[in-house]
């Protein structure tokens, strides 16, 4: 079965330790340039979308960019807690009861 597993993609993902030094710089580098960028377009597409919307429909000013990435983070306060490390752990968990669950009805099947 472990066998079959791997050939279809749902084999053991290694565990940061176990990645070779050349992977581990590669993904530093890569969230160092991609993470900025993302904030950027994010930014930019807010600012744009304010500007294009809110001044016409209720007589707001228009936005510059740092303004734009600020209402972001207020956003992320406002509707997530400011917990923004949280999102991931709950499919962490839910992925450990599983793996549990699964454990556990194989040991029922082999008895």
């Amino acid at each position: 079965m472990s066998d079959t597993r791997m050939e279809h993609g749902h084999g053991h993902r290694k565990s940061w330790s176990e990645w070779s030094a050349g992977a581990k710089v590669a993904v530093i580098v890569g969230g160092i340039i991609i993470v900025p960028c993302i904030l950027a377009l994010c930014g930019f597409v807010t600012m744009w979308l304010w500007n294009a919307l809110m001044p016409a429909i209720f007589n707001l000013p228009a936005i510059r960019f740092w303004q734009a990435i600020g209402l972001l983070l207020l956003s992320q306060l406002f509707f997530k807690g400011g917990s923004a490390g949280r999102a991931g752990r709950g499919h962490w968990k839910k992925r450990q009861v599983w793996k549990h669950m699964k454990e556990e009805q194989a040991g029922e099947t082999e008895v």
